[in-house]
């Protein structure tokens, strides 16, 4: 019963039936939720071992504590009804994950529905770009460009078009970073590892439909973050930094032949600059409250437009109280996966540990140019690895998602948040 509602609620979540088949306008997320809390409530009174409650979701419950203490502490109450219920919808299928997850049968079954139900967004895309409007009439994102194609003025606007999906799929970006999420996996799946004829097949038209798709969404964060996670792989699976020359080459292969937006990062781009000034005043406003923030959901109340960084809206809106937990999800879920993938003597098991890692670090270049800091899925995609690792590699799992130790992730913290303030400083010199 567990798994059917982890498995139903991630297909509702991607989706997203109520907000384009009549008649199915229903709080599917209200119900799945409360059948979630159900069932992980049920574990526990069971005493279960089943619940798996780990160290990253102790990061994660802390992030949403100190999410509370932050407006508690700017006395932003009304605030907090405008994130309760997605912040509580998180923490739910967080755990939902690693509480119905004990097999290796349920893991691989679960990223394959997954991998499916990508596949049907990716023919809907495909719909939009080439028919105008998908099955649920939803067209494409139209973005107004400047060309000079025009022989008399020079000057001429010209449209270009991005696929987009329902909800909080409804950017460019966030339906990129939902594509690229499993790209190393399928990528791995299609080329590295051995498989009769027709699943390989399947593997690599899923792997091209995908990647269809995705140039499809015309968005230069995806691409870096497509092109993040597949150099990751190289890296990982290699254990050498020669791979930088393959990074190299995919650079200058995504920037020649990937899509239009992908070079224009010049003093000219209103969306790249505008990203420098609200880290500007993100950190202004980190240093006038270095420890709660000016709560979550208030930067809009400091500056006119959002960070377009998952990360430096954490360190603005929580404060280091908060940041410190939000980055530590991360950290853990990477050099955990990194080690157990080293420490697995299995062959297909490591590499699907070190591109399901690659994936994760493609979502967080992604973040890097949005602010999805209360977004469900990164954590989902840090529950479905966590859950990976727990099944196939229990005991190494086991002896390394305890590392690292609390201080290094606050100096982590601390860390990147100079590494913005000197970023800006250099992009500031060279861009004004």
């Amino acid at each position: 019963m567990g798994y059917f509602v982890l498995l139903l609620t991630i297909v509702i979540y991607l989706i997203r039936p109520a907000e384009w088949i009549p008649g199915l306008g229903f709080n599917w997320n209200m119900l799945l939720n409360g059948l979630g809390v159900l069932i992980i409530l049920g574990k526990a009174l069971k005493n279960e071992s089943t619940t798996n409650i780990d160290r990253t979701t102790h990061y994660l419950i802390w992030f949403v504590f100190a999410i509370f203490m932050s407006s508690i502490a700017n006395f932003r109450f009304v605030t907090i009804s405008l994130y309760y219920t997605q912040l509580v919808s998180i923490v739910i299928t967080f755990m939902l994950v690693q509480s119905t997850i004990s097999t290796p049968k349920q893991i691989n079954r679960l990223i394959l529905v997954f991998v499916i139900t990508l596949l049907f967004i990716c023919f809907q895309c495909y719909l939009q770009a080439n028919g105008g409007a998908n099955w649920g009439g939803l067209e494409p994102y139209s973005r107004g460009v400047m060309s000079s194609r025009d022989g008399e003025t020079g000057i001429a606007e010209i449209r270009e078009f991005q696929v987009i999906w329902y909800g909080v799929f409804g950017d460019p970006n966030d339906l990129g970073m939902l594509l690229i999420a499993f790209f190393p996996y399928l990528a791995n799946k299609s080329f590295f590892q051995t498989a009769a004829f027709t699943k390989r097949i399947f593997w690599i038209v899923t792997l091209l439909a995908i990647g269809y798709t995705i140039f499809l969404t015309n968005s230069r964060g995806t691409m870096l973050a497509l092109l993040a996670g597949l150099s990751s792989f190289v890296i990982i699976k290699k254990k050498s930094v020669k791979a930088l020359f393959i990074i190299a080459f995919l650079v200058i292969f995504v920037v020649l032949l990937g899509p239009s937006r992908l070079a224009e990062i010049t003093s000219g781009d209103t969306s790249s600059m505008g990203r420098i000034y609200a880290w500007i005043e993100a950190l202004g406003l980190f240093r006038m409250n270095p420890i709660f923030g000016v709560g979550a959901k208030e930067f809009l109340e400091y500056h006119f437009i959002t960070t377009h960084n998952s990360f430096v809206l954490a360190f603005a809106e929580t404060g280091m109280l908060g940041f410190t937990a939000y980055l530590g999800i991360f950290i853990i879920a990477v050099s955990t996966s990194i080690k157990v993938a080293y420490a697995e003597e299995n062959e297909i098991r490591k590499m699907e540990m070190i591109a399901l890692t690659s994936g994760l670090i493609g979502i967080m270049t992604s973040i890097f140019f949005i602010s999805r800091t209360y977004v469900l899925l990164p954590y989902l995609y840090i529950a479905i690895l966590t859950a990976y690792m727990r099944v196939y590699s229990p005991d190494n799992y086991a002896k390394y998602i305890t590392a690292p130790p609390l201080l290094k992730l606050i100096g982590s913290a601390f860390g990147f948040i100079i590494f913005i303030y000197l970023f800006n400083r250099m992009s500031t010199n060279v861009l004004l």
